[in-house]
Protein backbone atom coordinates (compact mmCIF):
# COMPACT_ATOMS: atom_id res chain seq x y z
CA UNK A 1 0.00 0.00 0.00
CA UNK A 2 1.17 3.53 -0.69
CA UNK A 3 2.51 5.66 2.11
CA UNK A 4 -0.01 8.01 3.66
CA UNK A 5 0.63 11.69 4.18
CA UNK A 6 -0.35 13.09 7.57
CA UNK A 7 -1.08 16.41 5.92
CA UNK A 8 -3.51 14.86 3.44
CA UNK A 9 -5.47 13.05 6.12
CA UNK A 10 -5.50 16.03 8.46
CA UNK A 11 -6.80 18.13 5.60
CA UNK A 12 -9.46 15.54 4.85
CA UNK A 13 -10.83 15.00 8.34
CA UNK A 14 -10.30 18.42 9.85
CA UNK A 15 -11.36 20.54 6.89
CA UNK A 16 -8.11 22.47 6.46
CA UNK A 17 -8.14 23.70 2.82
CA UNK A 18 -4.45 24.57 2.53
CA UNK A 19 -1.25 22.60 3.02
CA UNK A 20 1.17 25.06 4.56
CA UNK A 21 4.35 23.23 3.57
CA UNK A 22 5.41 19.95 1.99
CA UNK A 23 5.59 16.96 4.31
CA UNK A 24 7.29 13.62 4.01
CA UNK A 25 5.12 10.52 3.66
CA UNK A 26 5.12 8.10 6.57
CA UNK A 27 4.84 4.35 6.80
CA UNK A 28 3.35 4.28 10.29
CA UNK A 29 -0.44 4.12 10.74
CA UNK A 30 -2.11 7.52 10.92
CA UNK A 31 -4.32 8.04 13.97
CA UNK A 32 -7.17 10.54 13.88
CA UNK A 33 -9.26 11.42 16.92
CA UNK A 34 -12.37 13.57 16.95
CA UNK A 35 -13.61 16.18 14.51
CA UNK A 36 -13.53 19.94 14.22
CA UNK A 37 -15.94 22.34 15.98
CA UNK A 38 -19.35 20.78 16.55
CA UNK A 39 -21.00 24.10 17.51
CA UNK A 40 -21.63 25.04 13.89
CA UNK A 41 -22.08 22.07 11.58
CA UNK A 42 -24.20 21.87 8.52
CA UNK A 43 -27.39 19.86 8.78
CA UNK A 44 -26.78 18.42 5.30
CA UNK A 45 -23.36 17.13 6.37
CA UNK A 46 -24.74 15.46 9.49
CA UNK A 47 -27.61 14.03 7.42
CA UNK A 48 -24.99 12.29 5.29
CA UNK A 49 -24.10 10.38 8.43
CA UNK A 50 -27.71 9.26 8.79
CA UNK A 51 -27.68 8.07 5.18
CA UNK A 52 -24.47 6.13 5.76
CA UNK A 53 -25.95 4.46 8.84
CA UNK A 54 -28.92 3.26 6.79
CA UNK A 55 -26.80 2.17 3.81
CA UNK A 56 -24.43 0.07 5.96
CA UNK A 57 -26.79 -1.04 8.72
CA UNK A 58 -25.73 -4.63 7.99
CA UNK A 59 -22.56 -3.93 9.97
CA UNK A 60 -24.72 -3.55 13.07
CA UNK A 61 -28.14 -5.04 12.27
CA UNK A 62 -29.17 -5.06 15.94
CA UNK A 63 -28.44 -1.35 16.43
CA UNK A 64 -31.79 0.41 16.72
CA UNK A 65 -30.63 3.90 15.78
CA UNK A 66 -27.69 6.18 15.15
CA UNK A 67 -26.96 8.66 17.89
CA UNK A 68 -24.34 11.37 18.06
CA UNK A 69 -22.56 12.22 21.29
CA UNK A 70 -21.09 15.50 22.49
CA UNK A 71 -18.34 15.73 25.08
CA UNK A 72 -16.37 18.66 26.43
CA UNK A 73 -12.73 19.10 25.57
CA UNK A 74 -10.16 18.62 28.32
CA UNK A 75 -9.79 22.40 28.70
CA UNK A 76 -13.53 22.94 29.19
CA UNK A 77 -15.02 24.07 32.50
CA UNK A 78 -16.39 21.41 34.88
CA UNK A 79 -19.94 22.59 34.18
CA UNK A 80 -19.53 22.54 30.38
CA UNK A 81 -22.42 20.11 29.90
CA UNK A 82 -24.79 22.01 32.19
CA UNK A 83 -27.73 23.67 30.44
CA UNK A 84 -26.30 22.66 27.06
CA UNK A 85 -28.87 23.02 24.28
CA UNK A 86 -28.83 22.17 20.57
CA UNK A 87 -31.01 23.55 17.77
CA UNK A 88 -31.27 22.99 14.04
CA UNK A 89 -31.36 26.57 12.78
CA UNK A 90 -32.06 27.86 9.28
CA UNK A 91 -33.65 30.88 7.63
CA UNK A 92 -37.05 29.99 9.05
CA UNK A 93 -36.66 26.55 10.59
CA UNK A 94 -35.79 26.10 14.26
CA UNK A 95 -35.92 22.59 15.67
CA UNK A 96 -34.81 21.84 19.24
CA UNK A 97 -32.78 18.64 19.53
CA UNK A 98 -32.93 17.10 23.03
CA UNK A 99 -29.56 16.19 24.54
CA UNK A 100 -29.59 13.18 26.90
CA UNK A 101 -27.78 13.12 30.22
CA UNK A 102 -24.86 11.27 28.62
CA UNK A 103 -24.45 14.01 25.98
CA UNK A 104 -26.02 12.00 23.17
CA UNK A 105 -28.73 13.07 20.76
CA UNK A 106 -30.72 11.71 17.84
CA UNK A 107 -30.79 13.86 14.72
CA UNK A 108 -34.28 14.15 13.20
CA UNK A 109 -34.92 14.15 9.47
CA UNK A 110 -36.17 17.49 8.15
CA UNK A 111 -36.71 18.32 4.50
CA UNK A 112 -37.11 21.99 5.42
CA UNK A 113 -33.77 22.05 7.26
CA UNK A 114 -32.13 20.45 4.25
CA UNK A 115 -33.71 22.94 1.83
CA UNK A 116 -32.56 25.89 3.97
CA UNK A 117 -29.05 24.45 4.42
CA UNK A 118 -29.57 24.76 8.18
CA UNK A 119 -26.88 24.46 10.86
CA UNK A 120 -26.63 22.62 14.16
CA UNK A 121 -26.03 25.24 16.83
CA UNK A 122 -24.99 24.83 20.46
CA UNK A 123 -25.59 27.57 23.01
CA UNK A 124 -22.03 27.43 24.35
CA UNK A 125 -18.74 29.00 23.35
CA UNK A 126 -17.17 27.74 20.14
CA UNK A 127 -14.27 25.29 20.45
CA UNK A 128 -15.28 23.68 23.73
CA UNK A 129 -16.75 20.40 22.49
CA UNK A 130 -16.06 17.35 20.36
CA UNK A 131 -18.54 14.95 18.81
CA UNK A 132 -18.57 11.37 17.63
CA UNK A 133 -21.05 8.89 16.22
CA UNK A 134 -22.50 6.37 18.66
CA UNK A 135 -23.76 2.98 17.43
CA UNK A 136 -24.80 0.38 20.01
CA UNK A 137 -26.06 -3.09 19.13
CA UNK A 138 -28.65 -4.63 21.42
CA UNK A 139 -27.27 -7.38 23.62
CA UNK A 140 -23.75 -5.97 23.95
CA UNK A 141 -22.85 -5.30 27.61
CA UNK A 142 -22.55 -1.62 28.47
CA UNK A 143 -18.88 -2.04 29.40
CA UNK A 144 -17.93 -3.68 26.08
CA UNK A 145 -17.97 -2.63 22.42
CA UNK A 146 -18.70 -4.59 19.24
CA UNK A 147 -16.33 -4.22 16.28
CA UNK A 148 -19.11 -3.94 13.69
CA UNK A 149 -20.61 -1.04 15.66
CA UNK A 150 -17.25 0.74 15.60
CA UNK A 151 -16.89 0.13 11.87
CA UNK A 152 -20.29 1.70 11.27
CA UNK A 153 -19.37 4.67 13.49
CA UNK A 154 -16.28 5.19 11.35
CA UNK A 155 -18.35 5.20 8.15
CA UNK A 156 -20.71 7.79 9.64
CA UNK A 157 -17.87 10.10 10.75
CA UNK A 158 -16.11 9.84 7.40
CA UNK A 159 -19.37 10.47 5.51
CA UNK A 160 -19.88 13.71 7.44
CA UNK A 161 -16.28 14.75 6.82
CA UNK A 162 -16.53 14.02 3.09
CA UNK A 163 -19.66 16.15 2.84
CA UNK A 164 -17.78 19.13 4.29
CA UNK A 165 -14.53 18.91 2.36
CA UNK A 166 -13.74 20.12 -1.18
CA UNK A 167 -13.92 17.61 -4.01
CA UNK A 168 -10.19 17.88 -4.70
CA UNK A 169 -9.40 16.76 -1.15
CA UNK A 170 -11.62 13.69 -1.46
CA UNK A 171 -10.01 12.79 -4.78
CA UNK A 172 -6.55 13.28 -3.31
CA UNK A 173 -7.24 11.00 -0.35
CA UNK A 174 -8.88 8.43 -2.61
CA UNK A 175 -5.73 8.35 -4.70
CA UNK A 176 -3.54 7.78 -1.66
CA UNK A 177 -5.79 5.07 -0.22
CA UNK A 178 -6.61 3.52 -3.60
CA UNK A 179 -10.24 3.28 -2.51
CA UNK A 180 -13.24 5.41 -1.61
CA UNK A 181 -13.84 3.24 1.46
CA UNK A 182 -11.50 4.97 3.89
CA UNK A 183 -12.67 2.94 6.89
CA UNK A 184 -11.73 -0.27 5.08
CA UNK A 185 -8.04 0.67 4.88
CA UNK A 186 -5.90 -0.84 7.64
CA UNK A 187 -3.38 1.98 7.61
CA UNK A 188 -6.00 4.62 8.45
CA UNK A 189 -6.63 4.00 12.15
CA UNK A 190 -9.33 6.07 13.81
CA UNK A 191 -9.40 6.34 17.58
CA UNK A 192 -12.69 5.23 19.12
CA UNK A 193 -13.96 6.95 22.25
CA UNK A 194 -14.19 5.08 25.56
CA UNK A 195 -17.07 5.91 27.90
CA UNK A 196 -14.73 5.81 30.91
CA UNK A 197 -10.99 6.13 31.25
CA UNK A 198 -9.29 2.83 30.40
CA UNK A 199 -5.88 1.34 31.07
CA UNK A 200 -6.19 -1.61 28.68
CA UNK A 201 -8.36 -2.81 25.81
CA UNK A 202 -8.42 -6.28 24.26
CA UNK A 203 -10.21 -7.39 21.11
CA UNK A 204 -11.74 -10.87 21.51
CA UNK A 205 -12.82 -12.80 18.41
CA UNK A 206 -13.39 -16.47 19.19
CA UNK A 207 -10.06 -17.84 20.38
CA UNK A 208 -8.16 -14.80 19.15
CA UNK A 209 -7.14 -12.02 21.54
CA UNK A 210 -5.46 -8.81 20.42
CA UNK A 211 -4.25 -6.07 22.80
CA UNK A 212 -5.20 -2.67 21.41
CA UNK A 213 -3.39 0.65 21.58
CA UNK A 214 -4.77 3.14 24.11
CA UNK A 215 -5.21 6.73 22.87
CA UNK A 216 -6.45 10.13 24.01
CA UNK A 217 -4.86 9.78 27.46
CA UNK A 218 -6.92 6.71 28.26
CA UNK A 219 -10.20 7.99 26.84
CA UNK A 220 -9.81 6.18 23.52
CA UNK A 221 -8.55 3.01 21.85
CA UNK A 222 -7.54 1.99 18.33
CA UNK A 223 -9.45 -1.00 16.97
CA UNK A 224 -8.55 -2.81 13.69
CA UNK A 225 -11.52 -1.40 11.77
CA UNK A 226 -10.05 -2.11 8.34
CA UNK A 227 -8.75 -5.61 9.09
CA UNK A 228 -11.37 -7.96 7.67
CA UNK A 229 -9.79 -10.94 9.38
CA UNK A 230 -11.68 -9.86 12.48
CA UNK A 231 -15.45 -10.38 12.40
CA UNK A 232 -18.06 -7.71 13.03
CA UNK A 233 -19.15 -9.66 16.12
CA UNK A 234 -15.71 -9.42 17.76
CA UNK A 235 -15.91 -7.68 21.14
CA UNK A 236 -13.64 -5.18 22.85
CA UNK A 237 -13.01 -5.83 26.56
CA UNK A 238 -11.66 -3.06 28.78
CA UNK A 239 -9.76 -2.57 31.99
CA UNK A 240 -11.09 0.63 33.47
CA UNK A 241 -8.91 3.03 35.42
CA UNK A 242 -11.37 3.00 38.32
CA UNK A 243 -11.54 -0.80 38.48
CA UNK A 244 -9.13 -3.53 39.54
CA UNK A 245 -10.81 -6.18 37.39
CA UNK A 246 -8.18 -7.65 35.03
CA UNK A 247 -8.52 -7.94 31.27
CA UNK A 248 -8.12 -11.54 30.09
CA UNK A 249 -4.53 -12.21 29.10
CA UNK A 250 -3.85 -12.44 25.36
CA UNK A 251 -3.36 -15.90 23.91
CA UNK A 252 0.07 -16.92 22.73
CA UNK A 253 -0.88 -16.06 19.16
CA UNK A 254 -2.99 -12.92 18.95
CA UNK A 255 -2.88 -12.31 15.22
CA UNK A 256 -5.09 -14.32 12.86
CA UNK A 257 -3.42 -16.12 9.97
CA UNK A 258 -3.23 -14.24 6.70
CA UNK A 259 -6.02 -15.16 4.29
CA UNK A 260 -3.50 -15.31 1.46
Amino acid sequence: MRSLSIAVLACALYGNPVLAEPVQPVQEPVHVSGMRNPELKGYRAMSAGLDEFEDHHDLAPNAKELRFKLRPRASAAPDAMDKLTLHITGDTVSIPVPIAADGSFSLPRSEQADDEDADLMLNKKKGGYRWHADVRSAGVPADMRRLGDLRLECKVVVAVAKEEMPLWVKLLVNSFLLTTDWCGVEKLQLSSHADRKITAATLVDGELRLPLEISDEGMGFVAPLGDRRYSNDARIEFRFADSTAPVLAPAASNTPPSPH
